[in-house]
């Protein structure tokens, strides 16, 4: 907790700082490094604040003329503004970017960086950091020869400059417009804007020096020799005028033909300086040495001017067209996101229209289904009551004849059921006792005799209880089946008895067929009647299939294709 609060006490001090350093970025930039300088950026906590600290001390450092060659300032902000920024923070980061890049030549760049911050004219506010831009990039259209770029850039810079109350700036911007229109030739446009800087007051010293080197341009350009040499003689010339001065100076002695003097001020510039590396003062170099006569040196100074001016072309050719390219790179999407867009309105417009169209219909439909349906329903419900009189009036008429009918025919079923079931009886009984003698005679094994006296008994039980009417005949025939199903290996055991005493060639002819007692109580229990499901329920085995199946390989019983069931009970009538 005290990290965190000593943390946010930092915090809150930085940017304190930040916004009084901010305060004074445009009138006393040095002070506003000052304050930036004071401040630990180490300590500083949060994205947002270290991108903030970054591109102040960035603007800062450019204000101060403070070249910046490397991006370990200005890359929090990189980080954070151009995805997440305002419009005016992306646009000073977008410019710091630039200058960066144009400070280590990477010129290419450096375009792309002021050609995304110029899409967001209309959107920004900071007027005084666009205006820096469009001077910055005109100074690149400069040195590509683009000079339409550079009037265009200055002259819409030299406007902001102007609404903002910075005159000095405004006056720079529009001697560079003049300057490039001098270098477009354009003498009506350059005639203008010439009557526009002769008025002004000059504030400060670059723009004393910048119209004196519109002024001599000019002369060179469009004035008669006469008012050339006039104005070169009024001109004082010094090691502290500008580079540029001394070679507009030269040119212009050298415009007049007068070589020597031409090269008396050519040698007074700095070779090492930009100006001195610069094509137009080889150019002029070759010229002057040729004026005076030096040939061989003239013609060595032209070979250097062009070649350079060739390696020079094909670079500026590239990056017009890496310029080019990324221009249209950024119009083609822009225009994509616009139809993008108009496309997503549209698609919505015609997704409405249809859902308005298609519910219209389903509501037109459905008012026209309920019609229907409401109509349907009350002739049904008149047909309905019309049939419910006739159903009523038919069924007193009927009832009498069914109920009369159906007490005739529930007292002849039950009349012949009995009648049926008492022959059954009687038949089983006849058969079992018939059965019990024989048995006696051919002096059957005393189990099996047990056994068929047993089902004898319950059988004559059951008999009489059906002759009499009477429940009590039925219980000792109750009992029994209880007995018997519940000890299941007894009942089993005595069925299979019962049966070698009534069908002695069927239990052989399993006997013989290599059946265990346990098969043939198995196939007993089919003999009597039931089925596959009710046999395995009663006899509660897991081996009931493999029973089976073992049973079905001894007697060579097709698996799939034969019940077993039907298989023995006509095998045992059949015996």
């Amino acid at each position: 907790m005290c990290l965190l609060i000593v943390g946010c006490d930092h915090n809150t001090d930085a940017e304190r700082h930040m916004a009084e350093a901010e305060r004074l970025m445009d009138a006393s930039p040095d002070s506003a490094l000052s304050i930036l300088d004071s401040i630990d950026a180490n300590e500083l906590s949060g994205s947002k604040i270290r991108a903030r600290y970054a591109l102040l001390r960035s603007m800062a450092l450019d204000r101060n003329n403070i070249d910046i060659t490397t991006f370990e300032v200005l890359q929090p902000a990189i980080d954070y503004y151009l995805e997440n920024g305002t419009p005016d923070e992306k646009l000073r980061t977008l410019y710091c970017q630039g200058r960066i890049y144009k400070a280590v030549q990477d010129y290419d760049k450096a375009m792309q960086a002021f050609l995304k911050a110029k899409e967001l004219k209309g959107t920004c506010t900071d007027t005084l950091t666009f205006a820096y831009m469009l001077v910055a990039k005109g100074a690149l259209n400069y040195r590509s020869y683009q000079m339409e770029d550079y009037v265009e850039n200055n002259q819409c810079a030299a406007e902001l400059f102007e609404a903002i109350n910075k005159v000095g700036y405004s006056q720079l911007c529009m001697m560079k417009v003049l300057d490039g229109s001098i270098a477009l030739g354009n003498r009506a446009l350059s005639d203008s804007l010439w009557n526009v800087v002769r008025s002004f007051d000059p504030i400060c010293q670059n723009a004393k020096d910048g119209r004196l080197l519109v002024e001599l341009n000019y002369a060179i350009n469009f004035n008669t020799e006469a008012e050339i040499k006039e104005l070169l003689d009024s001109v004082s010339i010094s090691a502290e005028m500008p580079e540029e001065g001394k070679l507009i100076i030269s040119l212009g002695y050298l415009s007049i033909d007068n070589g020597d003097r031409a090269q008396q001020v050519l040698e007074m510039i700095d070779t090492c300086s930009s100006v001195g590396k610069s094509f137009r003062y080889k150019l002029i170099k070759s010229e002057v040495l040729e004026a005076n006569g030096r040939y061989k040196e003239a013609l060595d100074a032209y070979k250097v001017f062009f070649s350079s001016n060739e390696l020079e072309n094909s670079k500026i050719y590239s990056q017009k067209t890496t310029v080019a390219q990324e221009r249209h790179d950024l119009e083609l999407k822009e225009l994509q996101k616009i139809r993008y867009k108009d496309r997503l309105i549209a698609g919505g417009l015609c997704i409405l229209l249809v859902m308005v169209i298609v519910v219209g219909v389903i509501a037109y439909y459905l008012h026209l289904v309920r019609t229907k349906r409401i109509i349907a329903e009350k002739e049904k419900v008149r047909l309905q009551l019309e049939n419910d009189n006739l159903q009523k009036q038919n069924a007193v008429l009927e009832l009498g004849k069914q109920n009369a009918e159906l007490e005739l025919t529930k007292h002849r079923l039950e009349t012949e059921n009995m009648r049926m079931r008492v022959a059954q009886l009687e038949t089983e009984s006849e058969h079992l006792k018939e059965l019990a003698r024989n048995a006696e005679q051919s002096e059957l094994p005393l189990p099996v005799v047990n056994a068929m006296q047993e089902r004898i008994r319950m059988v004559n039980s059951l008999l009489a209880s059906r002759i009499a009417d009477n429940g009590a005949y039925s219980k000792p025939y109750e009992e029994w089946i209880d007995r018997v199903t519940q000890d299941r290996k007894h009942f089993m055991d005595s069925t299979r008895l019962a049966f070698t005493g009534s069908h002695p060639k069927f239990i052989k002819y399993l006997e013989e067929h290599g059946l265990t007692e346990s098969e043939i109580n198995y196939l007993c229990l089919y003999a009597i009647g039931l089925k596959g499901k009710e046999v395995g329920e009663y006899i509660q085995l897991r081996r009931h299939y493999n029973i089976s199946s073992e049973i079905r390989r001894k007697l060579g019983i097709d698996e799939h294709e034969t019940n077993i069931g039907i298989y023995v009970r006509k095998l045992m009538n059949s015996l």
